[in-house]
């Protein structure tokens, strides 16, 4: 007798096979177009040819494999903090990292809390991974030492976050999208288990396939929260992208010209549940708004002048020191326009910033001879405010702490673009108290001014500087582990000071020392030229150091 049941049973089986087998074809298409244009990728060349996978392929298997570093530790226990702990933690990584990358709002990340603890509802995977990620972000942002507590806790929340890649780090969806940011910023302060640089690329992938670096035509009626969110995405991959890929001087994901998205003039990224956060006095809220948007301001002038000089047609420039005081210029005006609002903690990490970007713009492409004097003296400025301000934020006793791995790639940049001028030319910087600017066309605007130091007070200052970036150096491998990056700079700086010493010792003991040169040297004398120290910026920020 026919079994109409059984019937139905089987063909209620097929339909769901056949539904998953066209998901997953879907997702095969997908990921063969995304690797066919993933240039820095490396797939295994048994998979060159491969059409559909199975479960050895996948593209979170894809992404992981490329962008891992180390493999991730198991733990037998992967526990959640308590409650109260976990939204402090939360509060902590949306005050220190998503206040600079909006990746998510706080109604999301609250809601994914909730979920998660209440263990109530629909729990997905992105809660999860939203939760886990987040605490890890917040406990490795705050930890002082790789392998003490903090960085093993977040180590473990991150290794938890990752069971559940399958399900988030999938191609065509904003929501993965996300999810492949939150492992972008993690990976920023845990560079021995992931690469930033090729996280990016892929999240920078993702977002051209979704079409978010285009604004979508008037006549789609895009709702506006969807259009928000489209575009605060599309903020948070170019910052990050332009971040990581200065940071190891590398070309970017894509142009400027292929973008055409508004800018939002805030990032809102809190909402009106204030009785979400604990610290009124931290002053979240006035805040977070303005810092994305500052910081997106500064990446976009980056992004123009870093084009121009390194990846933007095959001439070389006509002229080179007018492209770069006009960088110079544009941080200038960008650092005045800072709100006097702005915690010092956010000023420290701008500032520090807008240097290297300085010393990066003066840097010459192929060696320091072809900088001119005045340039080399910039630099030289530029190098030590820098090690002064980087300095002060390598401290983690601080509540907010924002310094990451690229950090510690800025720094051996700068300290290596410092090295260079002082070992190609050194009169160019200590005998040479007032090299003049280059000319530029009429109609430009002024080159910055120089600030005048005497030949022993310049030589002091390069050794204090050197030193300020073997200690920077010296704790950010503490907290992130990058021993090949000091270890070089550590030794070839050893050289460069013994040098100066000896510089300055015979300084002394020449007895051709010129009256004018004695002048400068003398503390009563040392800004007689232009009367004070030339304040670039108009910013006024506690600490050791002062500005330009």
């Amino acid at each position: 007798m026919f079994d109409v049941s059984a019937a139905q049973a089987a063909v209620a089986m097929t339909t769901s096979l056949s539904g998953r087998r066209k998901i997953q074809r879907r997702e095969a298409s997908d990921v063969d177009d995304l690797v066919a244009d993933f240039g820095f990728l490396s797939v295994n060349a048994t998979a060159r040819d491969f059409h559909g996978f199975t479960k050895e392929m996948s593209f979170a298997r894809l992404v992981l494999s490329t962008s891992s570093v180390e493999e991730m530790p198991r733990f037998s226990s992967n526990a959640l903090p308590p409650r109260e702990l976990g939204r402090e933690l939360v509060q902590r990584c949306l005050r220190e990292m998503f206040s600079l990358y909006p990746v998510l709002t706080d109604t999301a990340i609250f809601g994914s809390l909730d979920a998660v603890y209440q263990q109530r509802g629909y729990i997905t995977a992105l809660h999860r991974w939203d939760v886990r990620l987040s605490f890890a972000i917040a406990l490795m942002s705050r930890s002082p030492s790789k392998g003490g507590q903090m960085y093993r806790d977040a180590v473990r929340h991150a290794s938890s976050a990752l069971e559940d890649a399958e399900a988030v780090i999938l191609p065509g969806s904003i929501a993965s999208l996300q999810a492949i940011l939150l492992l972008v910023l993690y990976s920023m302060l845990d560079p021995s288990h992931f690469n930033s640089w090729y996280l990016i690329g892929v999240a920078s992938r993702v977002m051209a396939d979704l079409g978010l670096h285009q604004d979508p035509a008037e006549e789609l009626r895009v709702k506006e929260p969807h259009l928000i969110l489209r575009r605060r995405i599309f903020s948070c991959v170019y910052t990050l992208d332009r971040a990581i890929s200065l940071a190891y001087v590398r070309a970017f994901s894509f142009s400027d010209d292929s973008a055409n998205v508004a800018v939002i003039p805030n990032f809102a990224i809190h909402s009106s549940f204030a009785g979400w956060y604990d610290s009124p006095a931290e002053d979240f809220a006035s805040t977070s708004d303005t810092s994305a948007s500052q910081l997106l301001g500064l990446r976009q002038i980056q992004s123009n002048w870093y084009q121009k000089a390194f990846q933007s047609g095959r001439e070389a420039l006509t002229e080179p020191w007018q492209n770069r005081s006009s960088a110079l210029n544009a941080m200038q005006s960008w650092a005045r326009a800072l709100p006097k609002s702005t915690p010092n903690p956010l000023k420290h990490l701008f500032l520090s910033e807008m240097f290297f970007s300085n010393v990066l713009v003066l840097s010459p492409q192929q060696n320091a001879s072809l900088l001119c004097p005045y340039g080399k003296a910039i630099l030289f400025d530029n190098a030590v405010r820098y090690s002064e301000v980087t300095l002060s934020m390598c401290d983690t006793s601080h509540s907010y702490n924002c310094c990451t791995n690229l950090d510690i790639l800025r720094s051996r940049w700068v300290g290596e673009a410092l090295l260079d001028i002082l070992a190609e030319s050194p009169t160019a910087i200590y005998e040479t108290l007032d090299p003049a600017p280059p000319p530029l066309p009429a109609g430009s605007v002024a080159p910055p001014v120089l600030r005048q130091r005497g030949f022993v007070e310049t030589i002091d200052e390069a050794i204090k500087t050197i030193t300020r970036i073997d200690q920077i150096l010296d704790a950010l491998e503490i907290r992130f582990g990058s021993p090949a990056h000091y270890n070089t700079f550590k030794t070839i700086s050893a050289g460069t000071v013994e040098r100066l010493y000896l510089k300055r010792q015979h300084h002394y003991s020449s007895a051709m020392v010129q009256p004018n040169e004695l002048a400068f040297d003398h503390p009563q004398n040392e800004h007689a030229i232009g009367g004070s120290v030339p304040d670039w910026y108009g910013l006024s920020v506690a600490g050791s150091y002062e500005l330009l």
